[in-house]
């Protein structure tokens, strides 16, 4: 099972890097060409994107992949497509529902943000929430089924679709900030097509739906609300930050400068080494759905212990990268004007272990069918970050909402894996990972800063490629010593295998 299970998460996760690698080019394409105050409008419309997208889709295609995966289990293959049909229905009737009622409200939705531009985005983002309400269904049909690959290479399709509409709207004179949110609806069209026909050649068919919307709708609606939940505190932050800011006698354009900066520039630097975690997430459903509902507890706590182990080893890989490299790495990514994203970058790098937490926990809620209280947890977090970064009206600095937001996962994350243990009735002995992880970071920090330094006289790119390798070896080398995470490696050759392996029976 764990060999299964590695092996699908590696497959995900080299589809994964390809793919964020081309989000994160593309990311410091429109950064450079747009520059961070269009940058904040455009974040502030995807955050508003993102809460339609949440309601239409969010729960469809985890239910139907964990429904589908147990009928598959039992051979009801025409149980399969009526839950599809189901699914179907369900997200294009809420899509088209959502893009309405924007539509009727969309000048009242105008005053509550900064710019009213981004409603103009939102409105060409429309096609998007509507294309999604379409292809969910389908692509849950496809994860149930573990068609990872299939589904893998669909994104990669629609990433590049994406950017190559971009770069060649932008070339023939279009406005670029609108053109941005054009590409995106005309890429999740793609998407929605190539779901259909894997679909079809699965020989999947639309069957008759009647008793299959209870089921589905009962245990989709409460995670759609959950994500939206989470989405729209996405959307409240666009709201709050420029705001904030603003009480600090910044102007409109001020404010979205530096959100724009953070938000929309350097919190996407942060995410990137969370990939690996969430090919994990996404494979763990199913799999860990199917444990669950045998019973086989055993295999459950083997499953959620290391897969919680494995999320803090991988933040903790980048956490010295980012803390020691993070001010240059910005300034280099995105240019000298924009120094604040690596400041923000360099200051935020510790929010990786919580955010990796969170974001295997949340995975495992859904399938151990903890929605509700995954719910609750993050609305306890998601308080605490509000209540802190008011509490600073007159004070605000953006530094204040990277605490905020390391408070709120770090809370989240405590209180998501109370409840797994609860739930399960089984001992998550993950302490030690973490103590062991954290305390490593601050000589392999150590490390990667002198080293940038004694490197200043050499080009930036390779000051900063080496210096970054060196600490990603270094902690690698020194989690192996101190037997922090079983990567899987056997050294057989002596004398290093020998001596390495009576290092780490020794500690």
């Amino acid at each position: 099972m764990r060999k299964t299970l590695a092996k699908a998460v590696f497959i995900l996760t080299i589809f994964a890097v390809v793919d964020r690698l081309l989000g994160f080019g593309f990311k410091i394409f429109l950064a450079r060409e747009l520059g961070p105050a269009a940058i904040g409008i455009y974040q502030v419309a995807l955050s508003l994107f993102f809460v339609f997208l949440t309601l239409t889709t969010s729960g469809i295609p985890l239910i139907v992949s964990k429904l589908t995966a147990i009928q598959k289990n039992k051979g009801n293959f025409d149980s399969q497509h009526s839950t599809v049909t189901a699914a179907f229905i369900s997200g294009l009737v809420t899509s088209v529902i959502i893009a309405a009622i924007f539509l009727i409200f969309r000048n009242q939705l105008a005053n509550v943000f900064a710019s009213p531009a981004s409603m103009t985005l939102v409105l060409l983002l429309l096609p998007a929430v509507i294309f999604s309400g379409i292809f969910s269904a389908f692509r849950g049909y496809l994860w149930g089924h573990e068609k990872y690959i299939t589904i893998s290479v669909i994104e990669l399709c629609e990433q590049i679709t994406r950017i190559g509409l971009c770069v060649l709207l932008f070339s023939l004179g279009f406005d670029r900030l609108r053109m941005t949110a054009v590409s995106l609806s005309a890429a999740v069209g793609l998407t929605a097509v190539l779901c259909i026909a894997a679909y079809i050649k699965m020989k999947g068919k639309l069957k008759n739906p009647k008793g299959h919307f209870k089921p589905l709708l009962k245990q989709s609606v409460p995670i759609t609300m959950i994500r939206a939940s989470n989405t729209l505190v996405g959307s409240l932050i666009a709201i709050a930050v420029p705001f904030l800011l603003m009480q600090q006698g910044l102007t409109s354009e001020e404010s979205m400068y530096i959100f724009g900066a953070s938000v929309g520039m350097a919190l996407p630097l942060l995410y990137i080494p969370i990939v690996a975690v969430g090919s994990l997430s996404y494979v763990m459903i199913p799999t860990l759905a199917r444990s669950y509902a045998s019973k086989d507890m055993k295999t459950v706590q083997k499953q959620v212990t290391n897969a919680i182990a494995f999320a803090i080893v991988v933040a903790s890989f980048f956490i010295p990268i980012l803390a020691g490299l993070g001010e240059n790495l910005g300034v280099f990514i995105y240019g000298a004007e924009n120094a604040l994203a690596g400041r923000f970058v360099r200051l935020s790098a510790w929010i990786l272990i919580p955010m990796a937490i969170e974001s295997i926990t949340s995975s495992m809620m859904n399938s151990l069918d903890l929605q509700k209280h995954s719910f609750f947890n993050y609305l306890i977090g998601a308080g605490v970050m509000f209540a802190l970064m008011f509490s600073f009206i007159r004070g605000f600095r953006i530094e204040i909402f990277m605490i905020g937001m390391f408070l709120s996962l770090t809370i989240s994350s405590i209180l998501d894996l109370i409840t797994i243990r609860r739930k399960v009735g089984i001992k998550l002995n993950i302490v030690p990972t973490l103590i062991k992880c954290l305390v490593l970071c601050f000589p392999t920090l150590f490390l990667v800063r002198s080293l940038h330094s004694l490197l200043t006289p050499i080009p930036m790119f390779l000051n900063l490629g080496i210096s970054g390798l060196v600490g990603f070896f270094f902690m690698g080398a020194l989690m192996m010593v101190f037997s922090v995470y079983d990567f899987g490696f056997r050294f057989k050759k002596k004398p290093f295998g020998k001596l390495l392996l009576k290092t780490k029976k020794k500690y």
